[in-house]
């Protein structure tokens, strides 16, 4: 039998709360929630509601930072290669808000189309990520965040460009994420959010 109800096997997963299975089926291919659906829905629950729908932290998008993208000498040979990201500075001028990136809101929760099981989440340009970030900056498989219990734990995968929390480089030790952390995959700057934060964030944007 290739399929059977989950009351017909007693040793299957117990299903997902109702509100997760919604949340996962708003989730793209890429890992992402749009922000308009988010922003609407900020308008019509209550802080608690929302909470409860998101029950897990995001990756939002916020700035990037400015620099150059080291030339390729052959294109045609490295189209799979990351490209070295150099900084511009470490000043507040070297990193830019951007509008576009406020779009990139990743979901700690496996989306309908995640190919990856258990509470590891892994950032990378290419398929077969659960976050992917297709910009030749962030490697194919760039970093992991891991869910232990109600801890979150930051991990750089040996990128080319590198990971930051809070302005300090991710070495091989996973670091814990804490709500409002400011997380760096190469040039892309994220905020860490917990679900009251992000509706807070979406209620004055």
């Amino acid at each position: 039998m290739l399929f059977s109800h989950p009351k017909d096997n007693p040793t299957s997963q117990p299903s997902r709360p109702k509100e997760t299975e919604e949340l996962a089926r708003m989730i793209s291919s890429a890992g992402r929630i749009g922000l308009n659906p988010l922003q609407r829905m900020v308008q019509a629950l209550s802080r608690e509601d929302f909470i409860r729908f998101m029950q897990k932290p995001v990756l939002a998008g916020a700035a990037i930072h400015m620099g150059t993208l080291a030339a390729r000498s052959d294109a045609s040979s490295q189209m799979n290669r990351t490209i070295l990201f150099e900084p511009m500075g470490d000043g507040e001028g070297s990193v830019s808000a951007s509008e576009g990136l406020k779009h990139a809101i990743y979901p700690l929760i496996k989306g309908e189309y995640a190919t990856s099981t258990g509470n590891v989440f892994s950032i990378g340009r290419i398929d077969g990520n659960d976050f992917i970030m297709p910009d030749y900056a962030i490697s194919k498989k760039h970093a992991l965040i891991e869910i232990k219990r109600d801890t979150y734990l930051l991990k750089d995968c040996g990128s080319t460009n590198g990971t930051l929390l809070k302005g300090t480089r991710v070495q091989n030790k996973p670091l814990e994420i804490h709500d409002r952390d400011v997380i760096s995959f190469a040039r892309y700057e994220f905020a860490f959010l917990f679900p009251g934060s992000l509706y807070d964030t979406l209620m004055t944007s």
